[in-house]
């Protein structure tokens, strides 16, 4: 069986077979998605796409996903603990998630982004990630300047 992988708050840069967007008319021209390809996954042409706030329930039954990629998003949610319990419900036993977060020790962007609701240090965002997956991995990357996380569902 194929595994089935959805990107959550992606924009126009998908890396999954589905897509979660938030908002069609967002864009930042200073935004580069490319560095992430060879972490995360690299961005598919044809995917479906699917609006919904990830503030509320993910509009998927449980299980449906092998995988979910996370890449600057949880910092924007209001409730980051939510949305990771949402994204454990969709997700086949042993499934995967992948998230990045911008690492407030050294990101400019997110000292200075309006939108950012959160910020995390890496010892942060492994702690809330803990209470609902079993950390694989944790690492800076792009210059320390991002978070990289690798989880698993377990149960």
């Amino acid at each position: 069986m194929k595994e089935l992988v959805v990107d959550l708050g992606c924009g126009r840069n998908c890396r999954g077979d589905v897509c979660v967007v938030i908002d069609f008319n967002w864009f930042n021209p200073y935004y580069n998605p490319r560095p992430y390809d060879e972490i995360v996954a690299s961005t598919k042409t044809f995917n479906d796409k699917v609006i919904a706030d990830l503030n509320y329930p993910l509009p998927f039954r449980d299980g449906a996903f092998t995988g979910v990629i996370i890449v600057h998003t949880l910092e924007h949610l209001l409730c980051p603990y939510q949305t990771l319990l949402e994204v454990k419900r969709i997700l086949k036993k042993n499934g995967w998630v992948k998230i990045v977060v911008p690492n407030s020790m050294v990101n400019p962007s997110d000292k200075f982004d309006d939108g950012h609701i959160y910020s995390f240090t890496p010892w942060s965002i492994a702690r809330l990630v803990a209470k609902v997956f079993k950390v694989v991995k944790v690492e800076t990357i792009l210059k320390d300047h991002d978070i990289y996380i690798e989880a698993i569902k377990t149960d």
